[in-house]
């Protein structure tokens, strides 16, 4: 016997002691529990009878009694990379065991890129710890479950009273890696594939493996040390060896409601969470240019970003015009407000992204103040331009533009303009949010 195998026989001694253990710590939680609720003259017997019980608890973890009561469950589960279960809890037919090998050529993410599959187990929930038995791993990786399949007994040879004992075992724990009749189910997917004349049915399976290795590299790229480190570097914006990982707008699917272990082992392991990356086109993003041959951005380039928000306020408007005015309705109201404000501060931040200087061109002819505003870094050659920048009356007055250009819009609709209150009222309202605008360009210098 090698020393590997040695070595897994003492992981498959340490698991039966675990599940001891746990067993036998929540046996005395019970029966201190039994005798504080039992009466002073039935203390004594309660505890007899509860130490009996517990030698019998202690029996049952012995490792030849243990593993031949394992042996004997290992029918209700199956090792698997593909599970039906994923489609539909209650779904009857079969999963499978797929033995796929690394294809670095293949031009498809599935299995068959995966150099070490995680196995998965599938079937009644109260059996799952045979499961994990069978896939104890020694140190050169190979599992518990691939010496069943070579019907290879050595890492149990230690803990078998006889050599018909050591053959019950191996039948029984074959059984769990053994494939059943293939069978399909109402509940599962099918597709009948067309082949000379006849259709052939295919049973997509999900591959809970793959899922595995997904949710592995996520987390991994999520909460590992390394990128902890990667990306603290990052926000202090120091030198570092180390590359950050993003996976941007994953989605997350749950299998199992609350009982996560029905569907399979690792499905339990994950929380019943499995993550899905984006597979959508990209957005098309048309290209930024700086406001040429507009008088205002306000007259064109900034109310078509805006174009939406803007039919939403005043259907709102409109929507609550004759209803009493309440606390919902003014906070409603002004978070719509603010969304539009929040628009004008993304877009004068792009615009000052171009480089210095584009506001000289002749072909700008927006007012001296949106210039100032949108083109703060061309101070930085132009003194003259950084007098009128130092001013800052340049704030004010890209403030009355804001505000004349809503007040102007919402004046459209007939209904809303109603009259010099409501107009004064827009009006100071709109001078509120604008400070968010001035403390942007003061905070961006």
């Amino acid at each position: 016997m090698t020393l590997e195998e040695i070595s897994l026989s003492d992981k498959i001694r340490d698991y039966i002691d675990s599940r001891k253990q746990d067993r036998l710590d929540k046996f005395d939680k019970d029966t201190q529990k039994g005798v504080l609720a039992a009466s002073v003259e039935n203390v004594a017997a309660y505890e007899m009878e509860r130490a009996a019980l517990r030698v019998s608890e202690e029996d049952r973890f012995k490792p030849a009694n243990w593993l031949s009561d394992a042996a004997s469950r290992a029918k209700q589960l199956q090792l698997v990379t593909h599970a039906l279960k994923f489609t539909h809890s209650d779904a009857k037919g079969t999963s499978l065991f797929a033995n796929t090998s690394a294809q670095s050529e293949s031009p498809f993410v599935s299995t068959s890129i995966l150099e070490s599959p995680k196995i998965d187990v599938v079937g009644n929930a109260a059996a799952l710890d045979v499961g994990k038995l069978l896939l104890l791993e020694q140190d050169d990786g190979k599992l518990l479950v691939n010496f069943i399949q070579q019907e290879d007994m050595s890492p149990f040879e230690s803990f078998a009273e006889s050599k018909a004992q050591l053959i019950e075992w191996l039948a029984g724990f074959k059984l769990a890696v053994t494939a059943k009749d293939p069978s399909s189910h109402k509940l599962a997917k099918q597709l009948y594939w067309p082949i000379n004349g006849d259709y052939h049915l295919l049973l997509p399976l999900y591959a809970t493996s793959l899922s595995q290795e997904i949710f592995e590299r996520l987390q991994h790229a999520r909460f590992s040390e390394e990128q902890k480190e990667a990306r603290a570097a990052r926000r202090s914006e120091k030198e570092s060896e180390l590359i950050t990982i993003e996976f941007p707008d994953v989605a997350v699917q749950a299998f199992g409601g609350t009982k996560p272990q029905n569907i399979s082992q690792l499905n339990s392991g994950r929380g019943g969470r499995s993550f899905l990356l984006n597979s959508a086109p990209p957005t098309w993003q048309s290209q930024e240019k700086p406001p040429l041959k507009v008088k205002s951005i306000f007259r064109g380039p900034f109310s078509r970003k805006v174009y939406g928000h803007l039919i939403g306020l005043k259907t709102f408007l409109v929507a609550n015009l004759n209803k009493r005015s309440v606390w919902e309705t003014r906070a409603e109201r002004a978070r719509r407000i603010d969304d539009i404000v929040d628009q004008l501060v993304a877009y004068g931040a792009s615009v000052r992204s171009f480089p210095a200087g584009w506001s000289s061109h002749p072909d700008c002819h927006l007012p001296l103040h949106q210039k100032l505003w949108l083109d703060p870094n061309r101070r930085a050659f132009d003194k003259e331009f950084e007098d009128e920048f130092d001013k800052k009356e340049w704030q004010g007055l890209v403030a009355a533009d804001f505000a004349r250009f809503l007040n102007a819009e919402l004046e459209k609709n007939s209904e809303i303009a109603t009259g010099d209150v409501e107009f004064v009222q827009w009006k100071v309202l709109t001078a509120q949010e604008l400070r968010l605008v001035q403390d942007d360009v003061k905070g961006a210098f």
